[in-house]
């Protein structure tokens, strides 16, 4: 009998690699990680991240070079970011949507940077080089969408993703004709699917 409750058990670990059964099993990952804030963008609606600024009040200040961030919406993204060492309780960004031909700010505060950190630590169940590891949500991730909506995600890839903030960013003084060539190849790319279905600002 107990032999077979063991079998039992064992299958079902087996088929449910995310469940409660499989996440006790999981091994931990082995490997120093590094928080990072990342910058992401619903695809067809890339940006170009203006400033990126963090601070850490009394400890630091430090910003991101900043550059075109696009695919994908509720992701890491494919590019870095900078580290999240200390935890900044200020973010400040400003960016210029390729879509709408309009620049953005917002200051995000953080009303307690430890506890995000520590939310951040919580180890979540992750497919990673063939197979599934508990690791810390590392990236803290900003979403930046049509109609100047910022939603703030933590995750380690977007399976595991928690959102943590939600704001609304201002219309800033924008000069498209910096942006000229970068739009043309932009719409060449995604003009298409602009003319199809707009910026679907309700989506977000």
């Amino acid at each position: 009998m107990i032999k077979k409750l063991v079998v039992l058990l064992t299958v079902l670990c087996t088929s449910f690699l995310l469940s409660g059964c499989s996440i006790a099993g999981t091994p931990e990952w082995d490997q120093p990680v590094m928080y990072r804030l990342k910058v992401t963008a619903p695809r067809h609606y890339d940006v170009w991240i203006k400033s990126l600024e963090l601070e850490a009040s009394g400890e630091r200040a430090w910003w991101w070079p900043g550059g075109i961030t696009t695919c994908c919406w509720k992701g890491p993204g494919l590019s870095g970011g900078p580290q999240l060492e200390p935890m900044p309780d200020y973010i400040y960004i400003s960016w210029f949507s390729f879509a709408e031909q309009q620049s953005y700010a917002r200051l995000i505060h953080i009303p307690d940077p430890e506890a995000l950190r520590e939310r951040m630590e919580q180890p979540a169940p992750v497919h990673k080089i063939g197979k599934v590891y508990n690791l810390p949500r590392y990236n803290l991730v900003l979403g930046l969408a049509p109609g100047g909506a910022v939603v703030m995600w933590i995750m380690n890839k977007a399976e595991t993703a928690v959102e943590v903030g939600r704001y609304e960013a201002v219309k800033i003084d924008t000069h498209p004709e910096y942006y000229e060539k970068r739009t043309e190849r932009y719409l060449s790319d995604n003009g298409d699917y602009l003319k199809e279905h707009g910026l679907q600002l309700d989506r977000w």
